[in-house]
């Protein structure tokens, strides 16, 4: 009878602990999903950020093509944001899938076992260091972007400008 009463409480300890367990995962997941929220909060500044500079990429484009190009690195550098544009572009649409297909796991975390809670948790963080790291990097092509717009309007397109300011007077 002692071995039985001793067998019930053990069997009852442990079930508690795997409560314990799954609460501080389920806790340790609220906070990646608020990490998540404010990566996506992020994101959507990175969006607009990129939409904004692929107008303003497709404006000097158009104005290139019918200027005089006294400098032919000035198209490389746009050939070179291009690309960069481009790359962007696919970052953006992947993070945007991952951070839905986040918000979509919420639904069905607390049905998990406590292997599979610490999987996904593992994985989400992994996903969410990426994200960090390739906002970082953006931010950093963002910034060489806009400096090769600057040095393209400076030698291609304001020396129009100032010719024809020059005509004027």
């Amino acid at each position: 009878m002692k071995k039985i009463i001793v067998l019930f409480f053990s069997a009852a300890f442990l079930i508690s602990c795997g409560d314990d367990e799954k609460e501080n995962l389920s806790k340790e997941f609220d906070d990646l999903m608020k990490q998540n929220d404010s990566l996506q909060q992020v994101h959507q500044d990175f969006k607009q950020t990129h939409d904004s500079l692929k107008q303003e990429h497709q404006g000097i484009a158009q104005e290139l093509e019918t200027a005089e190009i006294s400098d032919s690195t000035s198209l490389e550098k746009l050939a070179e944001n291009e690309v960069i544009m481009k790359k962007h572009d696919g970052i953006i649409a992947g993070h945007a899938e991952m951070i839905k297909g986040h918000q979509e796991l919420r639904n069905d975390f607390g049905n998990l076992s406590s292997k599979e809670m610490k999987a996904q948790i593992a994985k989400m963080k992994d996903v969410h260091n990426t994200m960090m790291e390739e906002h970082g990097t953006m931010r950093e092509e963002h910034d060489q972007m806009q400096k090769r717009y600057e040095d393209i309007r400076k030698k291609e397109l304001n020396k129009e400008t100032g010719e024809q300011q020059q005509e004027n007077s």
